[in-house]
């Protein structure tokens, strides 16, 4: 194999291990601070480092914002910022790191879903429907199989939050791609967190974060600053630099990494006890992923 897609393998393993990783630290802050608090400091690092990235690259757009643009990056900030980002925080503060990232990696699925819905995309072969019906039964493994056999009526109230918080993806990763028809993807990623921070700032006012004792705590800084720069900034740039060199297939097969690594660092990290059922569901999900976006043999002509 080439040196180079080896280079690009490597920076996609480290982009899930940190994407696995926010699950812990999320965990972590939340336990510090409330959601709308954690989500406005996160998102407010983010834009920080992205407005000087957009004025870097603003030569390459030809043509100004137009009021679809703008209408655009709002409804990313609505659904894949802030709506995501409320739901993921809220169900963790119910359930733990380890479910939470077993039932992130329905993530591709749930694209899926939505490109079937809103652009029409279809998949072919048919058979590859089978992997929706694999990852849904590794959720159900997580949230129903595990819920029965060790009833925890927080975990179940955390598990069904995130799960919500993964059909909002599903709708902001469509919506993305209607917005990269006029923009790159650094614009309407920027934009759309830019909304974002607005609106978890309104959430973050209402929660009145000055008073919190968290603002002290170096505890809370550490783990939004990991989020903010590492997860959503460089994790940004390092999964769509693969996308460019690799492919957007060979690169979304890589995100099932991320509910291997969230669970074995919630193990390590936090001492999160993992089941059977968590194993179980985690192969699944990436057996559906599996089916959903490994590429075609490419038949010689």
């Amino acid at each position: 194999m080439p040196a180079g897609p080896i280079k690009y393998y490597a920076l996609l393993v480290l982009t899930m291990v940190v994407w696995g990783g926010s699950w812990v630290s999320a965990k972590i802050v939340v336990a510090i601070a409330p959601p709308l608090t954690v989500g406005f400091f996160r998102f407010l690092i983010a834009s920080l480092l992205f407005i000087p990235l957009i004025l870097m690259t603003r030569h390459h757009r030809k043509t100004p914002y137009k009021k679809r643009d703008v209408l655009m990056f709002f409804l990313l900030g609505l659904t894949g910022v802030f709506g995501y980002g409320v739901l993921f925080l809220t169900g963790e503060q119910f359930t733990t790191a380890a479910q939470g990232a077993i039932i992130a990696g329905v993530n591709p699925t749930t694209v899926s879903i939505f490109a079937h819905v809103i652009h029409k995309e279809r998949l072919q072969p048919r058979w590859r429907y089978a992997g929706f019906v694999l990852s849904f039964l590794g959720i159900v493994f997580v949230v129903g199989v595990q819920s029965l056999l060790d009833f925890n009526a927080l975990h179940l109230l955390g598990n069904i939050i995130i799960l919500s918080a993964m059909l909002m993806w599903g709708l902001y990763s469509t919506l993305g791609k209607t917005a990269m028809q006029t923009s790159s993807s650094l614009e309407a990623t920027s934009g759309g967190v830019f909304f974002g921070t607005i609106l978890f700032g309104v959430g973050a006012a209402s929660e009145q974060f000055w008073l919190l004792p968290a603002m002290a705590n170096p505890v809370f800084w550490l783990n939004v600053l990991f989020m903010g720069v590492f997860v959503t900034v460089l994790g940004f740039f390092c999964y769509f630099l693969a996308i460019k060199n690799l492919g957007a297939t060979r690169s979304a097969i890589f995100i099932s990494l991320v509910p291997v690594f969230g669970t074995m660092l919630s193990a390590l990290i936090l001492f999160e006890t993992i089941y059977w059922t968590f194993i179980v569901g985690i192969l699944l999900v990436a057996g559906g992923i599996l089916l959903i976006n490994y590429p075609r043999p490419v038949r010689p002509a």
